[in-house]
C-alpha cells in the first residue's frame, strides 16, 4: 500500500462559509462613543462592544448546544485565535466526539470516550518558510465514527511578490485513528479567490469504510479542467498490524487502482494516541 505522509498542510482551496463564524482579528471600528459613559446605547454601553459580546453569546449557544449541523456551519478553528474556547468543538455531541486545535504545535486532537488521536496538522506557530502560516478548519460533514474537514490557507506571501493560498479536504477515521487528504487546490494569482471546490466534497459510508466521488472543475493556476473521482477508502491492517485507510480508485481496472495517482493526497503523521 503506497503511504504518502504529510508533515504540514500543502495546500487550501475554499471559500470560507458565511454564518456566524467569529474570527480572532480585531473587528473592525464601526460606531465610536463620543462621552463616557457612552451615549449611543440605553444601557452607555460601546455599541461596538455590545456587538461583540452579542455575538459571543451567540456563539456560544450554538457551540454548546444539541444541533452539531449548525455549529458545524457556524463555527470555525482558527490559527491565529488566542481565546482557547475558540480553539476547541463538539463535532458529534450524542457521541462525545470532540475536536481542538493547537496551533503552538500546529496539531490537531480528537477526543471521544476517554481516548485521544492527536495529528500534526500545520507547521508549529512561527515556523520560518511556513506556505499556511495562518488557517481556518471546519467541519463538513461527520458521524460518532469519522469527520469531513475543510482546511483553507490563507492568502500568504512566501517570497517577494509570490503568494500562496488553497484548500485541504481531510477524512478522520476514528476507528483506525486515521486522518488523511482526499481533495485539495492551490493557486498562486494574488487576485485569485479561494480555490473551494464546487461542488462542496461529501462522502458515502459503505462496508467497512467511505466512498468519496467528486466530479467538478479542479481550481489552479492552470487553464479549467474538470478532475472526475471515485475513490474508496476502507479500513485494512498491514503486515506490522499498523490500521489505516486504503485508498482506491473505483475508476481503474480491477487490481490496479490501489492507491493509485487519482488517491492524492497523503496521511497526516499520528503524534498522539491513546486508547
Amino acid at each position: 500500500m503506497k503511504k504518502i505522509l504529510l508533515c504540514l498542510p500543502l495546500f487550501v482551496s475554499a471559500a470560507l462559509p458565511p454564518a456566524y463564524a467569529q474570527s480572532p482579528a480585531k473587528p473592525v471600528s464601526g460606531h465610536k462613543c463620543t462621552s463616557s459613559p457612552c451615549g449611543n446605547t440605553a444601557t452607555g454601553e460601546d455599541p461596538q462592544e455590545q456587538r461583540i459580546r452579542e455575538g459571543e453569546l451567540v456563539l456560544d449557544k450554538i457551540r454548546n448546544g444539541d444541533d452539531d449541523q449548525l455549529r458545524w456551519t457556524s463555527i470555525r478553528l482558527y490559527s491565529d485565535s488566542s481565546n482557547p474556547k475558540h480553539l476547541s468543538m463538539p463535532v458529534v455531541k450524542a457521541a462525545g466526539l470532540e475536536m481542538r486545535l493547537n496551533p503552538k504545535l500546529g496539531h490537531l486532537s480528537f477526543s471521544k470516550q476517554g481516548r485521544q488521536q492527536v495529528f500534526s496538522i500545520a507547521s508549529p506557530l512561527g515556523s520560518k518558510n511556513s506556505i499556511c502560516p495562518q488557517y481556518v478548519i471546519d467541519v463538513v460533514e461527520a458521524s460518532a465514527a469519522h469527520a469531513l474537514l475543510r482546511m483553507a490557507c490563507l492568502k500568504t506571501e512566501t517570497a517577494p511578490g509570490r503568494y500562496h493560498m488553497g484548500i485541504e479536504y481531510y477524512l478522520y477515521d476514528f476507528e483506525t485513528a486515521t486522518m488523511r487528504e482526499i481533495w485539495r487546490a492551490a493557486v498562486q494569482d494574488k487576485n485569485a479567490h479561494m480555490p473551494d471546490a464546487k461542488p462542496k466534497p461529501t462522502l458515502k459510508i459503505i462496508s467497512n469504510g467511505y466512498r468519496f466521488d467528486w466530479k467538478g472543475v479542479q481550481p489552479s493556476d492552470s487553464p479549467p479542467s474538470i478532475t472526475t473521482l471515485h475513490n474508496s477508502y476502507t479500513r485494512s491492517t498491514d503486515k506490522s498490524g499498523v490500521k489505516g485507510l486504503l485508498c482506491t480508485n473505483l475508476s481503474a481496472p480491477k487490481g490496479e487502482g490501489v492507491e493509485d495517482d487519482m488517491c492524492e493526497g497523503g496521511i497526516l503523521p499520528l503524534v498522539v494516541k491513546n486508547n
